[in-house]
């Protein structure tokens, strides 16, 4: 009897142990709620109105001139850059938009500074949709489109075609530009046609409304043209042409013709030369013939009549640049420039022999800050007359120059 007592107990024991092990496995299994997870149905890009090939830039320069002669005047002669004396100032700054697709391309760029309202002074201000005001601010703006392989009609307003130096300063072994550059037209408004004839030789083809000018002053397009060279990828000859009346339509035509050849050879990665030379003619505005017997007919009548002329008044530049560039840290650039100008075509000084004037130039760039750019300039220009201004309200021969720039594209 107490065996079977013990036997009892023992059977309720592992009973009671069977049944809370039951219970602790259910307590720790895991649960697992098996969610169907839901299929992401991939969205449909959204699309790019805007060309894959349109890029944004922007650029500005800033800079600080010293004038040796301390002119009274702020304002700079014979020059476009730079062209404050004295004074921190922006020479340009500008935002552009361009793109290049297989048939067509173009560019805007809005732009501001004390080169762009220089540059635009001579333009008119009598007309009321096209004035000074309204156009001055337009650095480019054109559209071309593809006509054939390598074949590209562009209409617009875009930069000159003459000259070896451009605009955009960062661009130019030296801060300012020369004489000869300074005196050809930093922007054209018209059509141009280029062309790739072969893989060295490059044509382009001009109608324009005249030199440097949008708003037109006369009833004539000019033309102009240019042909580029390459006898190696570091050896290369540009020659540019123009042709076109520079008189308004109430003064006697005035026909300008004017070449610049530009030969430029990049001797070694660190060595650099260019040399331009240029000669340019325009029709003489009018002439006098001495004619005494006049006065004894009448009275009112002068000794001198004015007749129309079939004489041309000729200039020509001369500018050379060499360039030493130590990897992409420093670059030291040298300029010499002739600048003959007697008849006064381009240059007005009122003086005996015009402007001829000699120029030599030093450059310093720091390139490390790249794509910013620091520049130390050194500018000497002697000229035959006194036409440079100095402190005393009068003119030297002599103008003397330090500028420290600086500017940044993207």
């Amino acid at each position: 009897m107490k065996q079977f007592l013990y036997l009892k107990l023992l059977f309720c024991i592992c009973s009671l142990l069977f049944c809370f092990s039951v219970l602790y496995a259910e307590d720790t299994k895991p649960v697992t709620t098996e969610t169907p997870t839901p299929t992401v149905q991939p969205q449909p890009p959204h699309p790019n109105p805007l060309p894959a090939s349109l890029k944004f830039g922007a650029f500005v320069d800033t800079y600080y001139s010293h004038n040796r002669n301390h002119p009274i005047t702020k304002e700079r002669q014979f020059t476009t850059q730079a062209v404050r004396n004295d004074e921190f100032n922006i020479n340009m700054g500008f935002v552009d938009a361009k793109w290049q697709e297989e048939k067509v391309r173009g560019r805007i760029a809005l732009q501001f500074g004390t080169s762009v309202n220089t540059n635009y002074a001579p333009e008119a201000n009598k007309d009321i949709s096209s004035n000074q005001n309204s156009v001055k601010h337009i650095q480019e703006a054109y559209v071309g489109i593809k006509i054939a392989k390598d074949t590209w009609i562009d209409a617009g307003i875009y930069f000159g075609h003459i000259g070896h130096e451009s605009w955009i300063s960062s661009d130019n072994w030296n801060y300012t530009r020369a004489l000869a550059l300074d005196y050809v037209p930093y922007y054209s408004s018209g059509a141009r046609l280029t062309t790739k004839i072969t893989d060295k030789f490059q044509f382009q083809f001009h109608v324009m409304n005249g030199w440097q000018n949008i708003t037109d002053q006369n009833k004539d397009k000019s033309l102009g043209t240019q042909f580029k060279y390459s006898f190696t990828q570091n050896f290369t000859l540009i020659a540019n042409q123009f042709a076109g009346n520079e008189a308004p339509d109430f003064e006697r035509k005035q026909t300008r013709f004017y070449n610049n050849t530009i030969l430029e050879w990049k001797a070694l990665d660190w060595l650099s030369f260019a040399v331009s030379g240029d000669v340019g003619a325009q029709k003489a505005k009018e002439s006098f013939q001495y004619e005494p017997w006049w006065k004894e007919i009448n009275p009112v009548l002068g000794i001198y009549t004015n007749r129309e002329s079939n004489v041309y008044n000729q200039w020509y530049h001369g500018t050379f640049w060499t360039s030493f560039r130590y990897e992409d840290l420093y670059r030291l650039s040298f300029r010499v420039e002739r600048f003959y100008d007697p008849k006064q075509v381009m240059a007005t000084t009122y003086t005996r022999n015009g402007f001829m004037t000699n120029g030599y130039t030093m450059t310093f760039d720091f390139l490390e800050w790249n794509p910013g750019l620091v520049r130390f300039e050194v500018v000497q220009r002697e000229s035959m007359d006194p036409v440079f201004a100095t402190d005393n309200n009068k003119q030297t021969r002599v103008e003397r120059l330090f500028i420290a720039a600086a500017s940044v594209r993207y």
